[in-house]
């Protein structure tokens, strides 16, 4: 039995390190003791030491399952940098180098293995692994076995039966972010017994978090050079999609920053040098999907941007994670949009396809009559009559779960008769479908675990949104949600606890229209479309500056504009409902808008004096007597309203009654018909999505020819059309209480306006 001073004496040999970081002597104890153990640590604090140090002690070798293969590579070689003997086995080295490193291993020529989770799917690499003498079985990455975890991978789960056929295998689980409920079910799907767990804190107090409400594109992009302004060091800038990620990275360069961007759909090449440029310092920031950052560790990460809003707490604490690795001072900005929020509903569609979807795939397959099937996703999406290639891709994966299918590399499709192999138009085709099958059989698919993941997916949003949302201390209400209590309910550095941070301050004019050429073809937009001249307001305007003011009333100026805003809006966030705001008569009075734009009221009645703002870092609300005089009709003002909400009908209103097209809805019908996405129309327009939907809304209703597919999922419309017949169209909000909540007011907007249309044909 080796004792802890014989770790000391290892880790100063092997490592150079004359201590144990925190956390690790209680972990590499109970290793050295012979238990089982589970342990999460927060990104950067030496979690890879726990089994890389008792692997060089322990008479064995040690396996470490880690799903990234260029992790690997980087770690191994970090290890042989110090002359420690360890390998990896995955996909990247050839079947001859692979049974040569497995007889490697048996020798005892190396102590260390990392191995990825796929390779456990061959029968005979079990067989492999069990010929080893395994000490130490390490699960790096836990949270991938969860299926409530943020990041769950389906090969993680054949973990279990390795280890049952492994014996008593000692075994280590490790992740950087994990709810207490997430390892509690680490522990059952491996199996452990009684196991150690170690829970060190998640608490990174030099990182400064801050959530800024944002309107538009430029002032992101405005905020973002200013971080790099700011900061010495370099910076990570998270996008949730690659067209994303391609534009921002244009953009900073337009505005002479040193930037690289990084995401799946790049080259091998390209993104080997995107990261290796970043880590040596030759571009000070990387625009990136979260494909980036896992296994960085670069120290002087002085600020981590998200772009646009992560679809969970855990991804979003993993990603800033990378941030002050070297425990200096560094600013993680949130910069967040509601309407971000729709990126991540069309993840979860697409990654969770309805039973009706994963049977029409199926049926499309086995009508072809092929054993071999050469279609690519686009394709077959075509045959079911589905546009989102990323639902069909998902129904392909669950059917070759469930057996019924099985997808091979093109590499492996045999030439046609006669002729040499087409390996370019395999490539364009995708991965070739062998039915399994016979005959057409009933699915093995179990809608309810799809059902249940996607309901996940979507809980785990609305608990980042609630996070955005949130008056309370950012570093609080992560580290309650990891179940961590023992921090201070204000920690002094975040956006809520220093609401004056440089992160949080306004932008000066010359910030957001600088004179690059991007902002140059912006900025003449926008002296034709003058942002903050008070002008008259429209009855419908009215009405709703009478709602909010009637808002701020009944909380007593007791809360800030983000809690005035959310009890508008029927917010079910904890501060509004521990508060019983929910029983107020104004509660969801303002259920159809989004919070963003209830703001931008709020705002503008603060500058017309009609709302009072409290001075100090926790500022309230309050009505004014001449806010009382508007509320109450006595008065009518004019507000600095901009541009993107001049209409706000389009909002807030039912559809309106008449059927003749204005100016501004022709406008939008326009760049409708050339073929432009609503971001794409909403940004030429300079107005907000909402604004643009609501204006294709006006044009189904008179008549005009809208694919409203593109805007309502076809199971939703379903559902829609079955909530019409049951309440009418008279009302919006039976409609929308009565459906999912994924189904937004719009949605219903277009099949309602198709609904009116027809009887007005009818009529």
């Amino acid at each position: 039995m080796h004792s802890l001073a014989d770790a000391l004496t290892a880790l100063r040999a092997h490592f150079g390190f004359d201590d144990f970081r925190e956390g690790q002597r209680e972990v590499i104890g109970a290793i050295l003791d012979g238990k089982d153990a589970v342990v999460v640590m927060p990104t950067g604090s030496g979690k890879s030491l726990c089994y890389q140090l008792p692997a060089m002690i322990l008479g064995g070798a040690t396996v470490v399952v880690s799903p990234l293969i260029a992790l690997m590579k980087d770690q191994v070689d970090a290890l042989r940098s110090r002359q420690l003997p360890a390998t990896f086995i995955n996909s990247s080295i050839a079947p001859a180098e692979q049974r040569a490193r497995i007889d490697a291993l048996r020798r005892g020529q190396f102590k260390l293995v990392y191995v990825a989770p796929e390779r456990f799917r061959s029968s005979n690499f079990v067989s492999a692994v069990q010929s080893i003498g395994i000490s130490l079985f390490a699960v790096d990455e836990a949270h991938c076995i969860s299926t409530w975890g943020h990041d769950f991978r389906p090969d993680y789960l054949r973990l279990r039966g390795v280890l049952q056929s492994l014996g008593t295998v000692q075994t280590l689980a490790l992740t950087a972010t994990a709810t207490p409920y997430v390892r509690s079910d680490i522990i059952q799907q491996l199996g452990l017994s009684n196991p150690e767990t170690f829970v060190s804190g998640f608490d990174r107090p030099n990182l400064s978090i801050d959530v800024v409400q944002t309107e538009r594109e430029r002032e992101k992009l405005a905020r973002i050079k200013r971080l790099a302004k700011t900061h010495d060091g370099s910076g990570i800038v998270y996008a949730s999609t690659r067209k994303a990620v391609e534009q921002v990275a244009r953009e900073l360069r337009e505005q002479g920053l040193q930037v690289a961007s990084y995401h799946a759909g790049l080259g091998d090449s390209v993104r080997v040098k995107a990261q290796e440029d970043f880590m040596a310092g030759r571009t000070q920031m990387i625009v990136a999907t979260n494909a980036f950052g896992m296994g960085i560790d670069k120290p002087d990460i002085r600020f981590v941007a998200h772009y646009q809003m992560p679809g969970s707490i855990e991804a979003y604490y993993q990603e800033i994670g990378r941030a002050g690795r070297d425990g200096l001072p560094s600013s993680c900005v949130l910069l967040f949009n509601y309407a971000d929020k729709n990126t991540h509903d069309f993840f979860i569609e697409g990654s969770y396809p309805s039973s009706q979807l994963v049977q029409s795939v199926y049926d499309a397959l086995s009508l072809t009559g092929l054993k071999r099937i050469e279609l690519s996703a686009a394709e077959v999406g075509k045959r079911v009559g589905v546009a989102n290639e990323m639902a069909v891709q998902s129904s392909l994966y669950l059917l070759e779960r469930a057996g019924h299918i099985e997808r091979v590399a093109p590499s492996m499709v045999s030439a046609p008769a006669g002729g040499m192999p087409s390996t370019g138009a395999a490539a364009r085709r995708g991965r070739p479908i062998i039915m399994l099958d016979n005959a057409p059989s009933q699915l093995r698919v179990n809608p309810a675990d799809v059902t249940r993941r996607a309901n996940l997916e979507r809980r785990k949003l609305r608990e980042m949104i609630d996070f955005c949302y949130t008056e309370d201390c950012y570093r609080a209400h992560i580290l309650d949600y990891f179940g961590d209590r023992n921090h201070a309910r204000q920690c002094g550095t975040c956006g809520n606890c220093a609401p004056n941070s440089g992160a949080r301050s306004p932008l000066t004019s010359s910030e957001v229209l600088n004179d690059s050429p991007a902002s140059r073809r912006t900025s003449k937009r926008r002296t034709e479309l003058p942002e903050s001249t008070p002008r008259a307001l429209s009855l419908d305007e009215t009405l709703l500056v009478r709602k909010i003011l009637a808002g701020a009333k009944r909380l007593k100026g007791r809360f800030g504009k983000k809690v005035l805003a959310a009890t508008l809006r029927g917010s079910a966030a904890k501060n509004v409902m521990q508060s019983h705001l929910n029983e107020l008569s104004t509660y969801g009075l303002l259920k159809d808008m989004r919070q963003d734009d209830i703001l931008i009221y709020i705002d503008a009645l603060i500058r017309a004096r009609c709302l009072r703002a409290s001075p100090g870092e926790y500022s309230t609300v309050s009505t004014t007597e001449l806010g009382d005089r508007v509320m109450r009709e006595q008065e009518r003002i004019e507000l600095e309203l901009p541009q993107v909400i001049d209409d706000p009908s389009h909002i807030t209103a039912p559809i309106p009654e008449g059927n003749c097209p204005t100016k501004t809805m022709m406008e939008t019908y326009a760049f409708y018909q050339q073929g432009l996405s609503i971001e794409e129309i909403a940004r030429r327009r300079n107005c907000i999505i909402g604004t643009v939907e609501g204006h294709l809304i006006d044009c189904v209703r008179a008549g005009y020819a809208i694919d409203t597919a593109q805007f309502v999922s076809e199971s939703n419309r379903a559902l829609i059309e079955a909530a019409i017949a049951e309440h009418g169209t008279a009302k919006l909000k039976p409609l929308h209480d009565s459906l999912p909540e994924t189904i937004s007011y719009n949605m219903i907007r277009f099949i309602v306006a198709e609904h009116l249309h027809r009887k007005i044909v009818a009529e």
